[in-house]
């Protein structure tokens, strides 16, 4: 959803449902330990914790994602959030500041992109086609718009276009990949550089020979 999973084309294919190949690391960290697919994010949501400890939920299940992400590869595989675009017992659609805490926190540490899913349910009546559409248009459209352009403009301003911005701080809870209200980018000091493959440095600026299958075992 925000930028950009093609840097990532060092992901090991592996087996596919159809047969091809399906890239990168995707755990399922909502799944259990076993289960490699995507990071659900919006179960924070559906637990029974108090508001004030969604953020630091989603926040681990995604370390712990990118702690997977660096195992035996030489180069960290891309993490996707996963998230609903609702409530799972009332059917709600998530508020701007749950989308904050979803789509805002998995961007400001460094997820190559959020994935977001709904059901049949979306399409059941004319009624409730216009109430997605309404909702993408006045809510979803304009955040992922906005947390899309501020991630772009920090990978150029801070990375050199050449790595993905990320928390320097995890704990800064409040800091996150937003543009100003006047629609300006931010200064981004609060963020460091996760770089693409095939560069380095603090601000992906010197570029890493490829290594070779022998000198990457």
């Amino acid at each position: 959803m925000f930028p950009s999973l093609g840097h990532d084309h060092a992901a090991r294919p592996g087996p596919g449902a159809r047969g091809g190949p399906v890239l990168g690391v995707w755990p399922n960290l909502a799944a259990g330990p076993c289960t490699p697919l995507l990071g659900a994010v919006e179960r924070a949501f559906s637990t029974l914790l108090p508001p004030a400890h969604h953020q630091a939920f989603v926040r681990y299940r995604l370390e712990e994602a990118f702690r997977v992400a660096v195992a035996g590869h030489p180069h960290p595989l891309p993490v996707l959030a996963y998230s609903r675009l609702t409530h799972r017992s009332s059917g709600r659609f998530l508020s701007q500041d749950e989308l904050v805490q979803t789509i805002g926190v998995s961007a400001a540490l460094g997820a190559a992109g959020v994935v977001l899913w709904g059901d049949l349910s979306f399409s059941s009546s004319e009624e409730e086609c216009w109430h997605l559409h309404d909702y993408l248009l006045g809510t979803l459209g304009p955040y992922v718009i906005n947390v899309t352009r501020a991630a772009m403009a920090c990978s150029h301003q801070r990375c050199h276009g050449h790595g993905r911005c990320a928390w320097q701080n995890p704990g800064q809870l409040e800091v996150f990949l937003h543009l100003q209200p006047d629609g300006s980018p931010g200064a981004w000091e609060s963020f460091s550089c996760r770089c693409y493959q095939g560069w380095a440095g603090p601000t992906c600026q010197e570029p890493r020979p490829e290594l070779g299958p022998e000198e990457a075992t």
